[in-house]
């Protein structure tokens, strides 16, 4: 068994919040932990702690069982608590989500590279107000199916630095699951959208981010006595929504994002991190908006 948590929650800093509760027995998980539709070991290393916006980022409440899969593949089936983010509607309870992942293990002729594949399936429901002839407002629930497929991995590259440098990568398409991406899933309304006929369409979408990670040589005397792991990330991602022409002007479109940091834990306990991130984002209209911040962070872990 596993339990973990912080103190993020909504409000002031004395609000606890649950992030991990689950038990596990032999090929068999249950509770609340990572999406299986999610690779952790994917992500980017990064200052912010809101993350980068294309990732797949979800804890949920799961069933998971892993059975045996050969040597170098790891096969993973599990049912997950569902929820539809609608942006003109309110979630109704429908059918688990169902997904599947299947990962490379690093072992074999690849060596240290490996990568994931995850498939998801997922019944949209909610409902919605929509507009009579006469221009009364009438309740509508509809449902719809949803569907994606992510791909992701980690590959070390040798050709700058010590060795120790690697990218990660990720790719997901699908209809009607911004909720799992980090973006959508914090604006909400990712996953579908109502017509002005009370018709619940799943939102298409891409998403899609490569970080570098380069640890960096003591090639400076001063630095030669220094202990611990000096490290930079440079990381891009983008996540983009195929509006529907009914669509209100001001719907997501399009965000990008791009950060780079220089990251140095002088202990195994400590670490010490400054990263500057730039973003923009475009409506459905075109509209544009940018933002930039530069954000410092000390972290203790015991």
């Amino acid at each position: 068994a596993f339990v973990e948590g912080d103190f993020r929650g909504d409000g002031d800093t004395q609000n606890f919040r649950l992030r991990h509760a689950f038990g596990q027995f032999r090929s068999f998980l249950a509770g609340k932990t990572w999406s299986t539709f999610m690779d952790v070991e994917s992500r980017p290393e990064e200052v912010d702690v809101e993350g980068l916006n294309a990732q797949i980022l979800r804890r949920h409440a799961l069933v998971r069982w892993t059975p045996q899969f050969g040597e170098e593949l790891k096969l993973k089936l599990a049912l997950e608590d569902p929820r539809t983010d609608v942006v003109n509607g309110t979630s109704e309870r429908s059918r688990s989500d169902l997904v599947a992942s299947l990962v490379k293990m690093p072992l074999g002729p690849l060596g240290r590279w490996n990568y994931r594949v995850g498939f998801i399936l997922r019944d949209l429901k909610a409902t919605g107000t929509v507009l009579d002839p006469e221009l009364e407002e009438l309740t509508a629930t509809d449902k719809t199916t949803g569907w994606g497929i992510t791909t992701s991995g980690r590959q070390p590259v040798t050709w700058w630095g010590q060795g120790d440098d690697y990218f990660v990568w990720q790719v997901t398409y699908g209809r009607g699951i911004g909720h799992y991406l980090n973006d959508l899933g914090t604006i909400g309304g990712g996953d579908a959208v109502f017509d002005d006929e009370g018709k619940l369409h799943a939102l298409p979408i891409l998403a899609a981010y490569i970080s570098y990670q380069h640890i960096w040589p003591r090639r400076f005397k001063f630095m030669q006595d220094w202990p611990g792991i000096l490290r930079s990330n440079f990381t891009l991602g983008m996540v983009e929504i195929d509006n529907f022409d009914f669509q209100d002007d001001r719907d997501y479109h399009r965000t990008i994002r791009a950060s780079a940091n220089l990251i140095y834990n002088p202990t195994a306990n400590v670490q010490l991190g400054v990263e500057y991130l730039w973003g923009k984002r475009t409506n459905k209209n075109n509209s544009k908006g940018s933002a930039s911040q530069l954000q410092f962070s000390a972290r203790y872990s015991f």
